[in-house]
């Protein structure tokens, strides 16, 4: 693939990345719930949060006729921080539960490998994009999701793993630890996510081409 083909590519898919969808899906109802956390809220501004990602999905589809992946995905999120909070008062539990909330984020995008669509490529097909044609038909397209898919499922899974060994140091690190990590890790996976399918089809173009 040319130079000028992959910068095209990685312009589509930043042009028609769904930024605001993920800002009203993901990072409002985010600030919601971190609101509620520091004001001792969390059960009432948990349930605003929730409601507002049902009311962005509601909206979306009514709209656009097209699945917000965001709005589902901070749900999720979402339900297991209450189950934190609930469990906050079993210093053991709360832990393994908070483990927990990035454990079954890493099995969703897991489980999803088992089918003929990966969740980043359900993703990436609800967004519009200029994407050659011979890309979208090659068995490349596919595979660069797929990958995308295991790397937020497998780090998901690790920085789980990293909680519980950080078990026996005390709680208020750990709940730093992953305050501070979730952010960081978050922003790292989604440059990948949309970095990563365009070097990979470069790298392969010329099989793409082939029809190989």
């Amino acid at each position: 693939m040319t130079d000028k083909k992959s910068g095209s590519t990685w312009k589509s898919l930043k042009d028609n990345f769904p930024w605001k969808d993920m800002f009203l899906g993901f990072l409002i109802p985010k600030v919601f719930v971190l609101y509620g956390a520091r004001h001792g809220m969390p059960f009432l501004w948990g349930a605003i949060a929730i409601a507002w990602c049902v009311g962005v999905f509601y909206l979306s589809q009514v709209r656009t006729h097209k699945v917000n992946f965001f709005a589902i995905f901070a749900v999720i999120m979402i339900m297991a921080r209450i189950i934190v909070v609930i469990a906050g008062k079993n210093p053991r539990m709360y832990l393994y539960v908070l483990a927990l909330d990035n454990l079954i984020v890493g099995v969703i995008f897991m489980v999803s490998l088992l089918f003929k669509r990966s969740l980043m490529q359900l993703f990436a097909d609800s967004v519009s994009t200029q994407i050659p044609q011979e890309i979208l038909r090659s068995v490349y397209y596919g595979k660069a999701w797929r990958i995308v898919t295991f790397v937020w499922a497998i780090v998901y899974i690790l920085f789980a793993l990293a909680l519980v060994l950080l078990k026996a140091c005390n709680l208020k690190i750990v709940g730093l630890i992953d305050m501070l990590a979730s952010w960081p890790l978050l922003i790292i996976l989604f440059l990948f996510t949309l970095k990563f399918p365009t070097w990979y089809w470069k790298k392969n173009y010329v099989k793409i081409k082939a029809g190989k």
